[in-house]
């Protein structure tokens, strides 16, 4: 997958949008989507999928707790649950389609809940091998927050330094380095847990989970390592992340 340059630029004007206007996505707009879905399945294997007309999992409070309202369309995270690292594989490309849709101007969040997850696997194509991670709603939004937003935003906003997130055996860190942990810094995370650490050594960055605790740090970790990639990618640096005795490298 081609990291694109406006992902890069979207990760600061990234926020998890959670009140939706009453307008459908436009068909250039689906279109893009659509296309990049195309993409990240046929290169990943995963199953991802974009309901436009999704609304039913997200109607009523006890669905989505008051959390999360005007829901007209999601993407469902769907994949094999043999393939290797499949949950990072979920964070990393989802992450890849909030940040296209970001750089479109259209609103997203990641949810782990706040829906009817029945009526999500009832509306996709799943397959017995298969399970839903987790969605992402997506769609327009008003330029401002409003009171709702704030006030769940607000419990965001504390975010690790990059001196908590890297380990570095090295006398010195290079550019790509620092620019990549700054840029996993502002990556979203599962009630803000940012469960992540990085080590740089002999050139290689490894990216590993600090601490697990409500099921969702690999997806988060795989969300912080496209962050990371982007981060480097805009320092000049050019690398990919592989999957090498069960921990992440990048090199």
């Amino acid at each position: 997958m081609e990291l694109k340059t406006q992902w890069y630029k979207s990760i600061d004007r990234r926020t998890s949008r959670r009140t939706y206007m009453d307008k459908d996505l436009n068909l250039d707009h689906l279109n893009k989507i659509s296309s990049l879905i195309e993409k990240i399945n046929k290169e990943s294997s995963l199953n991802i999928q974009l309901i436009k007309d999704g609304e039913k999992p997200f109607k009523g409070i006890k669905k989505s707790y008051g959390m999360i309202s005007g829901v007209k369309s999601f993407i469902a995270l769907v994949g094999k649950e043999d393939i290797i690292n499949v949950e990072s594989k979920i964070g990393y490309f989802g992450e890849a389609l909030v940040l296209e849709s970001t750089s479109l101007g259209i609103g997203t969040c990641w949810l782990g809940g706040t829906y009817d997850k029945k009526e999500v696997e009832n509306t996709i194509d799943i397959k017995n091998n298969e399970k839903l991670y987790c969605v992402i709603s997506i769609g327009y939004v008003k330029e401002a927050k409003g009171i709702k937003e704030k006030l769940l935003s607000s419990f965001s906003k504390n975010r690790k330094s990059s001196n908590e997130i890297l380990r570095c055996n090295e006398k010195e860190v290079p550019n790509w380095v620092e620019n990549g942990i700054e840029a996993v810094r502002k990556a979203p995370s599962a009630i803000n847990k940012q469960p992540w650490k990085y080590e740089y050594s002999k050139g290689n960055i490894k990216a590993f989970i600090d601490e697990q605790k409500h099921g969702y740090e690999k997806i988060d970790l795989g969300i912080s390592m496209l962050h990371f990639q982007l981060g480097a990618k805009n320092s000049g640096y050019v690398g990919n992340w592989e999957y090498i005795n069960n921990i992440n490298i990048f090199k």
